[in-house]
């Protein structure tokens, strides 16, 4: 469909469809030819074949012939439709819903949405900060919005909802549908324009939206944290004749989880297993495996207490799930002595050899060969039994400490030798100041550089 001057109708048309502002095309005789969806939401009795008629300040746009396009912009709801699509959180996004509307809409407001058990949540901001009560009652006032069946729904009268309001407050409400089974109602004392009513519906569209993006968001963030927290490791716990310290950085830090872990359970007898391990590769599916490595090796624990016995099973264990990631790890079992100290008995399945500092400052590694934990089927593990005197300090770590790679050239390593140095100068000092002073060192030498999961656990003799 083209006019005399040959302006495409059917080209406008689908040109301005897309756009936010509301568009119309207006021929000669100032008869409306073309609008898009926003005009029409904004200017709802003005159809195709109407009369041109709008008092609101509008861009005009001269096609020729006297052929025109107006251009109507409401620059206060857009800048609210951005902060409304900037919400990361449920609560926020109905926060800034209620007080954007307030703000811009009316002298009250309140976003009415279900909550659970068969509750309502009233979200209510009337120009100060933002409040919220819950309750079973139903809305009466507003039921056809909160179920559906209508679009809009004008309130004289407020009735004894918890709207926020005073008891005597003399004005009028609309309430329009704010996503499934929710209502945006917008409170005033004077009457509603019938533009302001368009400007409601349209808030209340992309508060919807914003509203469901921002509680899914919500809902994953939620399901993550529950997730994430079965992967992180339990606070150390107290040990007879022992105390213990920790390092944990996993390599993604933004997800606080890794494939380095590290374990203990003490024993009602006094005793304690525990462990520090690191699965291959990194990131979510390393830390799902890490969690699948100590819950079976605290259920296989409380069934045998030898270290070497105790990685056979384990292997077993982890190779009946199917996975292709393997495991390196050191297993302990401590018994602490009654004239002080305590008695190790330790395995290593192809994981770095711990090292022992003793009081006087001298270093030794523990040795105890075994191969990697989780793939092979025949599997060898060695034992060995050492004596922590008072003062001495069992350190177990990850390759990620001795596998770190200096800032200044990435081809060296912090290697096994400064490993020794490291804690040679940890002389006298106690399991927490040891593993600070070994976090500080290896995140010196990395300097922000990216580098792999880190976990150490000390375990000195009191």
């Amino acid at each position: 469909m083209s006019s005399a001057v040959g302006i495409d109708l059917e080209g406008w048309q689908r040109l301005v469809d897309g756009l936010r502002e509301a568009v119309f095309v207006v021929d000669p005789a100032g008869v409306v030819r073309v609008r898009n969806a926003a005009a029409a939401d904004r200017f709802p009795r003005l159809g195709l074949g109407g009369h041109f008629d709008v008092h609101v300040a509008g861009r005009q746009h001269d096609l020729g012939e006297g052929w025109s396009a107006w251009y109507f912009t409401d620059s206060t709801l857009d800048h609210a439709h951005l902060r409304l699509a900037g919400g990361t959180s449920r609560e926020l996004t109905l926060k800034t819903i209620v007080q954007l509307a307030a703000e811009l809409l009316g002298e009250h407001c309140v976003a009415v949405v279900p909550a659970t058990r068969d509750r309502l949540e009233w979200w209510r901001c009337g120009g100060g900060e933002p409040t919220v009560v819950r309750t079973p009652r139903r809305a009466s006032e507003i039921s056809e919005v909160l179920t559906g069946t209508s679009t809009l729904t004008r309130i004289t009268s407020l009735g004894d909802g918890s709207w926020g309001v005073e008891e005597d407050f003399d004005g009028c409400a609309l309430a329009v549908p704010l996503g499934v089974g929710g209502a945006l109602v917008v409170v005033r004392k004077g009457d509603f324009a019938p533009n302001d009513v368009e400007r409601i519906r349209l808030f209340g569209k992309h508060a919807a939206v914003a509203l469901e993006s921002s509680s899914k968001l919500t809902e994953q963030q939620r399901t993550i944290e529950v997730l994430r927290s079965a992967l992180l490791p339990l606070p150390l716990p107290e040990v007879r004749g022992v105390t213990m310290a920790s390092v944990f950085i996993p390599a993604h830090q933004r997800a606080m989880v890794g494939g380095d872990f590290y374990d203990v359970h003490p024993r009602t007898d006094g005793s304690a297993t525990f462990a520090l391990g690191d699965v291959c590769g990194h990131g979510l599916e390393a830390a799902v495996h890490s969690g699948r490595v100590r819950q079976s090796l605290q259920a296989l624990s409380l069934v045998e207490t030898n270290p070497v016995r105790l990685l056979h099973l384990l292997n077993t264990s982890l190779r009946a799930t199917g996975s292709k990631l393997f495991t390196t790890i050191v297993v302990g079992e401590l018994v602490p002595l009654a004239n002080g100290g305590a008695r190790l008995s330790l395995a290593s399945g192809g994981h770095p050899a711990p090292m022992i500092l003793r009081a006087d400052g001298s270093v030794h590694e523990v040795s105890a060969p075994g191969a990697i934990v989780g793939i092979l089927s025949d599997v060898r593990f060695s034992g060995e039994q050492v004596t922590l005197a008072p003062g001495d300090t069992l350190v177990l770590y990850s390759d990620g400490f001795t596998e770190a790679r200096a800032h200044t050239d990435r081809t060296e390593l912090f290697g096994e030798q400064r490993m020794r140095a490291l804690l040679k100068e940890c002389k006298g000092l106690p399991a927490e100041e040891i593993a600070r002073h070994c976090e500080r060192a290896v995140l010196k030498w990395l300097d922000r550089d990216d580098h792999d999961d880190l976990a150490l656990l000390a375990v000195q003799a009191v």
